[in-house]
């Protein structure tokens, strides 16, 4: 401690070492201490460096399990849950009936098992919302050629949502009354006519 106060002096020195009466001996007691206290400064550089790794492990760690631990919404819940059964299913066709921002057709767009990928709502504002979630504008060529977005009301007839293996249709049913129910009820069971149709909601 003794050697790292004369440091510390040394270091601010300049104004005062040049006339003090005692320079010799304190220059002597430096230069002859010298390499105990390049020792002690390169342990407590050490020391000091070791204790930000391990906080900076701790707090990293912190972050994981923190984020390990948070639950996951409902939706996120359900649209895993769709996710699961398109795959499982070995669905490569499908359509995203109320596909609102676009979070399940990130998903489906993330995994290679789905070859064309459609999603259709009836507003232009959900529409391009969900063209900026899924950066259409910069996507690679071959996985832009995968994923078509619609401008379309579910309670119509339209010979683009024919053909399809699946049908998701994720919080969407609660939205509409009982005739247009019944209309979108005919659109996807008697025109469209997906083999799977994947049905949730939080009601």
């Amino acid at each position: 401690m003794r050697n790292w106060l004369q440091l510390r002096e040394l270091c601010f020195g300049a104004g005062w070492l040049a006339t003090h009466p005692a320079r010799e001996k304190i220059t002597q007691r430096y230069l002859k201490k010298r390499h105990l206290i390049h020792s002690a400064l390169a342990r407590l550089v050490q020391e000091e460096t070791v204790e930000e790794a391990d906080e900076q492990a701790t707090d990293s760690n912190a972050a994981s399990e923190q984020q390990l631990e948070t639950p996951l919404s409902l939706h996120a819940q359900r649209l895993g849950a769709v996710l699961a059964v398109l795959k499982q299913h070995n669905v490569q066709r499908v359509l995203d009936l109320g596909c609102g921002e676009g979070r399940l057709l990130s998903k489906l767009l993330d995994d290679e098992q789905f070859e064309q990928i459609v999603g259709v709502d009836v507003s232009h504002r959900s529409l391009e919302i969900a063209a900026r979630r899924l950066r259409l504008d910069t996507l690679p060529e071959r996985q832009r050629a995968r994923i078509q977005l619609l401008h379309g009301a579910l309670t119509y007839r339209d010979k683009r949502l024919e053909g399809f293996a699946a049908a998701a249709i994720v919080e969407v049913i609660e939205h509409l009354d009982p005739p247009r129910l019944a209309a979108f009820e005919r659109v996807v069971f008697e025109f469209a006519r997906p083999r799977l149709v994947v049905i949730t909601t939080p009601n």
